[in-house]
């Protein structure tokens, strides 16, 4: 067998090391017959040189497992250079394929040798004096002298860490698919609950303002009609949200103009006040005008799903504190309530896209999406958003954004 036709045959060595390996052994074993005990499980002199030269990590030990040879890219895949008849393996440590430690003398040379027979289909990891790991398979086969007496082995190592790394990330991949199909299931009923709930109802009284408007008493009527706004009003807000998160999610750029930051809190206050009679809600904005880089109905959504969860999660007798300030480069909107607050082991959950505490589940209906939406748009924004307990009991949500050069 020439050397150009090991060659060939070692194009793929994942694939072919193994029959790299039975050449290697051929050759070995056809020589090895001739040479005196001492030297029978080394390679003869004249296939150093190409063993040298060959890019695949071999090497040879005799029947204790002591190495008696080994190539360069031996010493390369190791990341050392072990002394001749150091025993086994030159790897400075060994690991199983799922990280267990492996012990040398457990290695797959050390049983081709102990029980005297090829083995293959083992993965490992090697560990290099410098910490960096790779996975390779192995390919021990035992040499015999001319008696039929086992006097060494040869093995080829071939690194298979950029295998082991793209079948992680496809692994990786599959699991985020599978998540994120189980996501979309999940949200695709969410959806279609919060969406059925208030279609119904907007049928429901239409037909029955279609068919029976005259015989229905004023009071009635305009229950109705208040149930028909307030609920169509609730699909445009998720309506809203959604697309505004796709779009968000897309990496749709915004934009942006100056707007008075008080200006748009006011406005957006405003409407709730006219859509909630009932509860109080004040705005308190520091005198310096505020200004920032934002689309203005982009900003309105923002402090409106503030505005909407605050309201959701607090009793109607509670008020709701807005404040708009200016600290340092950065305005802040801040939205107080007296509601259920949450605990501090929901805390990082509470922007996450259709996260909804079990307390706010039976408060009320939700997708769980509106805090989400603030989040992206305030990071599109280049600025920040949290949440924290209030103190007394409710919750505190706020938001700052950077302020424009020109305040």
């Amino acid at each position: 067998m020439s050397a150009a036709a090991l060659q060939v045959e070692i194009i793929e060595p994942v694939d072919q090391a193994g029959q790299l390996s039975d050449h290697l052994f051929a050759l070995l074993q056809s020589d090895i017959k001739m040479m005196p005990a001492p030297d029978a499980a080394a390679p003869p002199p004249r296939y150093r040189r190409f063993l040298d030269a060959l890019g695949v990590a071999v090497y040879t030990a005799d029947a204790d497992g002591r190495i008696t040879y080994f190539n360069e890219a031996a010493a390369t895949f190791w990341g050392r250079r072990p002394e001749i008849g150091e025993e086994w393996c030159g790897s400075w440590r060994l690991f199983w394929a799922d990280g267990r430690p492996m012990r040398h003398e457990e290695c797959p040379m050390a049983i081709a040798l102990r029980e005297n027979r090829t083995v293959r289909g083992y993965e490992a990891i090697a560990e290099r004096p410098d910490g960096t790991r790779v996975s390779f398979v192995p390919y021990p086969t035992p040499l015999h002298d001319e008696a039929g007496r086992l006097i060494g082995a040869v093995n080829v190592l071939v690194d298979v860490t950029e295998r082991r790394v793209a079948e992680d990330a496809l692994r990786a991949t599959a699991q985020a698919l599978s998540v994120s199909n189980t996501v979309k299931d999940e949200f695709l009923g969410l959806i279609s609950h919060e969406l059925r709930t208030p279609v119904t109802t907007i049928f429901g009284n239409a037909r029955l303002l279609h068919d029976r408007a005259g015989r229905l008493s004023d009071a009635d009527r305009d229950s109705m009609i208040s149930d028909i706004w307030g609920d169509a009003e609730r699909l445009l807000a998720i309506i809203e949200n959604l697309l505004l998160l796709t779009r968000l999610e897309s990496g749709s750029s915004i934009e942006l103009e100056p707007q008075v930051l008080e200006r748009v809190a006011r406005k957006v206050v405003d409407a709730h006040r006219d859509a909630h009679p009932d509860r109080r809600t004040s705005l308190k904005a520091a005198p310096m005008r505020a200004i920032v880089e934002a689309d203005a109905g982009y900003l309105e959504l923002l402090i409106g799903n503030l505005l909407t969860n605050a309201a959701k999660y607090s009793p109607s007798d509670k008020p709701i504190d807005v404040v708009v300030r200016a600290r340092g480069d950065h305005a802040e909107v801040v939205v107080r309530d007296r509601g259920i607050g949450f605990s501090e082991e929901e805390m990082p959950k509470l922007f996450a896209a259709f996260y909804r505490g079990n307390e706010a589940r039976h408060m009320g209906n939700g997708v769980g999406i509106g805090l989400t939406v603030c989040r992206r748009l305030v990071e599109s924004l280049g600025g920040r958003i949290w949440a924290a307990p209030r103190k007394g009991g409710g919750s505190e949500f706020g938001f700052s954004v950077p302020l424009t050069v020109e305040r």
